[in-house]
């Protein structure tokens, strides 16, 4: 057998070595001698047990293997230490990814259970374990010929074990010894518990003893792991981490989506869930999951691995940002705040979507600001510009079924308009800012005119009311609840209390359900004209989008398809 006379080799090389070494008749009684000359012959049979094919024909063997050619034994031996290597003759494919793969597999578990398996073999397949490319192994073949690679390593380990014996035993055998857990579908969970305290001595020694790269997945899943410890954790626990997660996550980012899907799901979790700052920032990054509020257009699909109600929750920290970051540093370059960043944040837990417009001066002012420069490129993607007043900037909101336009300089109005009904394509890129598309509400087609004179607060108020927004109460989670010109604030019942009447009932499914649905979905709204149109009056719900997720959802509730309008309808009773 080829392992036999590798052995044979191997017993050769040493013994002379050691004849080379000075352990001859005549040093017996020298112990410092026999002590050096140990030394020197563990070091000489380390090297042998840890010793790899050289690349270039680990890599010839696992081509020819890929090529269907028939392997010599030799090769069959150098091919355990490329199963993982992309081949680039064959498009980057790998043998674990291949059919035959399973084949070669079950014939080194046969030789290994005869005992005739060499142990440098079976440890260049641990070593293809351990250099696995998770980016370049994300098909279904190559993670499950890597997870069979692994349950064939955990299966035959007591094998190889066995046959190890006690006398000169490799290091990496007496690593695995001591922790086989790496070779089970567990492999990082006691690792992970260590990093997560900042202990990384653990890691670093086996990464060391067993030759594990840089890049394997084996850090990345460490993290995961890591990531998966603190999510099971009490909320002031995990909250306390989130910063570490994101470190970690930003170091070794090969499971970067999965473990930001259980951290915003988590957070999702605590209780109140205030802002995060900084876990804002990092998955919002235009490197990362980008804006939130570019999930509608397709841009940051990976918003759509966690639940739309998580998804909310980030895009209500983006709109608060935007809010505070267009008065405090736009409006305010021009003293035109006038309160009113104090003013709108009384809403804000009702701001469902927000879109800054910049204009020239702001543009140009990103080369020498940096706090505007940020501000641009945290909005990459979403933002649009003003063409014709340089020195003006605009903010749009949408509570309920109303948009709301903001402007940074005097002597803008601000102007609230339906939703539904805007003279402007909210979504275009560029506006003039003028009565021809933003501020077309100073003549006509908007439901309120907000002039900032002396006392406008009030007066702003109540004209609010008087479309039904009112201002965020505190400490309820609130549901806007359109209802044309009639609109009330609900919070959550509580048993035993009643709610307040808000006026005859009107037929028709729940509006807290409904406004809470209809908001999920960017860009639609919800127009009620059940009372406000009088008898014959319908629940309208006008998505321009027309997703079809939501046209199903409303077909659930009872609603129907008008062609003539291009909306969902509730019928009469």
């Amino acid at each position: 057998m080829l392992a036999t006379s590798a052995m044979h080799r191997l017993t050769d090389d040493l013994a002379s070595s050691l004849g080379v070494m000075g352990l001859h008749a005549g040093e017996i009684g020298r112990p410092e001698l026999v002590e050096k000359s140990s030394q020197e012959a563990e070091q000489l049979f380390q090297g042998y047990a840890k010793a790899k094919p050289t690349k270039e024909d680990s890599y010839a063997a696992a081509r020819a293997f890929l090529r269907g050619q028939a392997l010599d034994p030799w090769q069959r031996d150098l091919v355990a230490s490329a199963v993982a290597e992309p081949i680039r003759e064959h498009s980057g494919s790998t043998v674990l990814a291949s059919k035959p793969f399973s084949k070669l597999l079950a014939s080194y578990e046969a030789e290994a259970k005869r005992a005739d398996l060499w142990r440098l073999t079976w440890h260049g397949l641990l070593y293809s374990y351990f250099n696995f490319d998770l980016e370049k192994g994300r098909d279904k073949a190559s993670r499950a010929g890597w997870e069979a690679l692994r349950a064939f390593l955990e299966r035959t380990w007591p094998l190889i074990d066995q046959q190890a014996g006690t006398e000169l035993v490799p290091a990496w055998v007496h690593v695995l010894r001591d922790d086989a857990s790496v070779l089970t579908a567990s492999p990082v969970e006691r690792y992970s518990k260590a990093y997560l305290r900042g202990d990384t001595e653990a890691a670093d020694q086996l990464s060391a003893d067993l030759g594990i790269p840089h890049s394997s997945w084996f850090w990345h899943a460490l993290v995961l792991g890591a990531v998966r410890i603190s999510a099971a954790a009490g909320d002031a626990e995990f909250r306390a981490q989130v910063p570490q997660l994101i470190s970690l996550v930003q170091g070794k980012p090969g499971f970067r989506d999965e473990a930001i899907e259980l951290i915003l799901n988590r957070y999702h979790q605590c209780n109140g869930a205030p802002p995060d700052e900084r876990l804002r920032d990092f998955v919002c990054h235009q490197a990362v999951w980008k804006n939130p509020k570019l999930k509608a257009a397709g841009i940051a699909t990976a918003w759509n691995r966690v639940p739309e109600a998580v998804w909310l929750m980030v895009l209500g920290w983006v709109n608060e940002r935007n809010l505070k970051d267009f008065f405090d540093i736009l409006a305010a370059r021009n003293n035109a705040d006038e309160g009113r960043l104090a003013f709108w944040s009384k809403y804000l837990k009702q701001i469902t979507w927000t879109r800054l417009v910049f204009g020239a001066d702001t543009m140009d002012l990103q080369r020498t600001n940096a706090s505007v420069r940020e501000l641009i490129a945290r909005e990459e993607g979403a933002y649009a510009k003003l063409t014709t007043k340089p020195e003006v900037d605009a903010f749009m909101m949408q509570v309920g079924s109303y948009l709301i336009i903001e402007f940074s300089k005097k002597p803008n109005a601000c102007y609230v308009y339906k939703a539904n009904q805007t003279p402007f394509d909210r979504y275009s890129q560029e506006y003039d800012g003028g009565t021809s598309d933003l501020a077309a509400g100073f003549r006509d087609g908007c439901v309120l005119r907000i002039v900032h004179r002396d006392g406008w607060q009030g007066r702003a108020e109540q004209e609010l009311r008087g479309l039904g927004i009112v201002p965020d109460v505190p400490g309820l989670r609130q549901v806007l609840v359109s209802r044309g010109p009639d609109v009330a604030l609900r919070a959550p019942r509580r048993k035993g209390t009643a709610s307040a009447r808000l006026g005859a009932p009107v037929a028709g499914p729940d509006m807290a359900t409904l406004v809470s649905l209809v908001t999920r979905f960017e860009g639609a709204s919800v127009d009620d004209q059940r009372r406000a149109a009088g008898k014959g009056g319908r629940l309208w719900v006008e998505d321009p989008l027309q997703r079809a997720r939501l046209g199903e959802k409303l077909r659930a509730l009872g609603f129907r398809w008008a062609s003539t309008r291009q909306a969902w309808y509730f019928p009469e009773t």
